[in-house]
């Protein structure tokens, strides 16, 4: 019998996007499914009932009332989901003072002095944590602040605060990524057949066998490893069992599956790795037959017809490629090994054996003209089936943080000691200085270059709305009138998240912070929606004056644009118009509900 006081509760929490690729996708983020396995498996002082939280799939937490009773709290963060990583700290902190808050990932780690300052952390883990964040929790737990510092000292790789000073530990050596071989998927909260997730996802190698200079994966995870073979068995069965039980969403029995890492290493400079990649490819065949199957690659596979094709045999059927550039001196200044003319002809190739390829772009690096970047999306739209784009970006850890001089989100050089606006940092503008283009000019820059473009998200949007409707479809199989207003809120969501960015250019031009005011609106969308689909009989009575308000406050919203442009006004306010029917028509169907009895 376990005695009570060794049970801890755990919550692992990733914020909600702030928007960039791969924001519709809502992929759980892996390092939390780890360190969650990690805690399952820790034979130590406590035992750890987890609960992981993923803003963008569960919904807004609420750190007063959904973290009661929590022992411990992990935040992680990219970065333009920092500021909401460091406000959730800060809340936990205040509405329950004893709680102990854990920060990581790849903005946190690189600035642990900023977390600290800004959030309100114990510990910061630097890089990867699996083996070490059992020995950590336990001692956050057993000890006060004013107690666990020497012990603290004999935990590798984590930051600490002491005597206003931040401590760091070193780590020696690398983590075996195998030291948890199953993701724990099971401890997502709302995890259920009426609420499954889009699609699986499976990790199968670590770090990068490349050194490209804008990228932060080579800074989180040192090192290039793979799993073993058996692990990776493991995980392709784990995924088939979590489809089976309707945690994965299918159709006809397949489902989707995104292979989290970079994949096929170059095959001309790894020899190694590719042979060890083929032969494991070649046994996924009997283990991946009812799963169409996402990865990360370059290019150059198109020069390996072998490997290309023990890919598709293993149902790997879309790759995205990181084209970035058609320049090469472009690719050159950012070490991306890899000559245009010789893409062009891997591309090729790769499109004529049937792959679905996604061209992943970086406009505005440093010899980009905007003739080159319309050139640019006119020849990755011939050479791919969807695209991706993003603005150079600088990232903590890599060498464009330091040299790229940030910009404050007006547009103007960042103040010494202002924290940089992080959630402008999506790949959609610049957000440092450049004498090409102000950021205001670089918005429009990529709005002209993405219509050119068949986006990637695109895609996604669709599959997320068969996915709605699939649950309404549950929904009201079950006459379950909550989960029906869930996904409706959901919808509308979606619809402000869709227009916020065109529409923020326009507030700067009539004077008004449009798109604060829409982030505002979407966050209260989405706290609204979640607690809904538990509410039952409590539905009714609170749902119509809550949809009200936000019908009201839409409205509200188109007043400063219709002075400006007519155009714009014209386009906003339809929006508007649809997203109120859509509210008034939640509130009349949850009415309908309470007078039938549903």
């Amino acid at each position: 019998m376990v005695v009570a006081s060794r049970i801890k509760k755990v919550v692992l929490l990733q914020p909600a996007s702030a928007g960039g690729n791969f924001e519709y996708i809502a992929i759980p983020r892996q390092g939390m499914l780890f360190l969650s396995g990690a805690l399952a498996q820790w034979e130590g002082e406590y035992l750890y009932e987890r609960e992981i939280w993923f803003e963008d799939r569960c919904g807004v937490i609420d750190p007063d009332k959904d973290l009661e009773g929590v022992d411990l709290l992990m935040v992680t963060a990219l970065i333009n989901e920092a500021p909401r990583g460091y406000q959730i700290a800060r809340q936990a902190r205040e509405y329950h003072p004893e709680i102990k808050i854990i920060g990581g990932g790849p903005q946190m780690g690189p600035l642990c002095e900023e977390a600290f300052a800004v959030g309100s952390f114990d510990v910061v883990v630097q890089r990867e944590a699996e083996d070490i964040i059992g020995q950590l929790c336990d001692i956050l737990l057993t000890y006060k602040p004013g107690e666990r510092d020497p012990y603290l000292d004999k935990v590798p790789g984590i930051s600490y605060q002491r005597d206003g000073h931040v401590v760091q530990t070193r780590r020696s050596g690398l983590i075996n990524p195998d030291f948890v071989e199953l993701p724990d998927f099971r401890s997502i909260r709302d995890l259920t057949p009426d609420n499954p997730m889009a699609g699986g996802v499976i990790e199968t190698t670590r770090g990068c066998t490349e050194k490209c200079t804008y990228c932060q994966v080579i800074q989180q995870f040192l090192g290039y490893r793979l799993i073993s073979r058996e692990t990776e068995i493991k995980r392709l069965t784990q995924l088939t069992e979590l489809a089976a039980d309707g945690l994965i969403h299918s159709r006809n029995g397949n489902f989707q599956v995104f292979i989290s890492d970079d994949l096929h290493p170059p095959p001309l400079r790894a020899v190694k790795y590719r042979d060890e990649r083929l032969a494991r490819l070649q046994s996924w065949k009997d283990h991946t037959k009812n799963m169409y199957m996402i990865c990360q690659a370059r290019a150059e596979i198109g020069q390996d017809p072998e490997l290309a094709t023990a890919m598709l045999d293993a149902n790997i059927k879309m790759a995205y490629i990181g084209v970035e550039s058609d320049n090469a001196e472009n690719l050159k200044l950012v070490n991306k090994r890899q000559e245009p003319g010789q893409m062009h002809t891997d591309l090729t190739t790769l499109n004529d054996m049937s792959f679905s390829i996604v061209a992943m772009t970086i406009i505005g690096l440093p010899y980009d003209t905007e003739e080159s970047i319309m050139e640019l999306a006119d020849w990755v739209t011939q050479v791919s089936k969807y695209q991706t784009v993003n603005f150079l970006t600088p990232l903590p850890a890599t060498s464009n943080w330091d040299t790229l001089v940030p910009l404050n989100e007006h547009g103007g050089l960042l103040a010494e000691g202002e924290m940089r606006p992080y959630h402008l940092y999506t790949g959609r503008q610049f957000v440092h200085q450049d004498e090409r283009w102000t950021m205001a000019e670089s918005r429009d820059l990529f709005d002209r270059y993405s219509a050119r473009l068949t986006p990637v998200d695109d895609l996604y949007r669709r599959i997320f709305r068969i996915l709605r409707n699939y649950r309404l479809r549950l929904a009201s199989t079950s006459r379950d009138v909550g989960d029906s207003i869930t996904a409706r809120l959901a919808d509308a969501t979606e619809s402000l998240k869709s227009w916020s960015d065109p529409v923020s250019m326009a507030g700067r031009e009539f004077g008004e912070n449009i798109s604060q005011r829409v982030g505002e609106l979407a966050e209260k969308l989405r706290s609204v929606s979640q607690p809904l689909a538990n509410a039952r009989q409590e539905v009714v009575d609170n749902i119509g004056s809550d949809i009200s308000e936000l019908a009201d406050s839409l409205k509200d919203l188109s007043g400063p644009v219709n002075n400006g442009s007519s155009d714009l006004a014209a386009n906003i306010s339809s929006r508007i118009t649809d997203l109120t029917e859509m509210l008034n028509t939640v509130m009349s169907d949850s009415r309908r509900g309470r007078t039938t009895g549903e």
